[in-house]
């Protein structure tokens, strides 16, 4: 099980595997659930699974012109 994602410029492919318990124990190969969205849509994506897993985001990068100025 697992994801996998391909990048298509302002697009992106998002692949995800999944079981269900009935199928894993029979050995069955994986569900696979391939979605085509924006980048932008991605990282909306991306901050919502962090929100309801309780994760916190990484630190924004500096730019580089507050980094001149410290």
């Amino acid at each position: 099980m697992g994801w996998t994602s391909q990048d298509l410029g302002r697009r992106m492919i998002l692949s995800i595997q999944t079981h269900e318990r009935s199928t894993w124990e029979h050995g069955d190969r994986p569900l696979q659930t391939t979605v085509m969205m924006t980048k932008s849509q991605a990282a909306v994506l991306a901050n919502h699974l962090l929100k309801v897993s309780g994760q916190t985001p990484p630190p924004r990068r500096r730019g580089w012109l507050a980094s001149f100025f410290e």
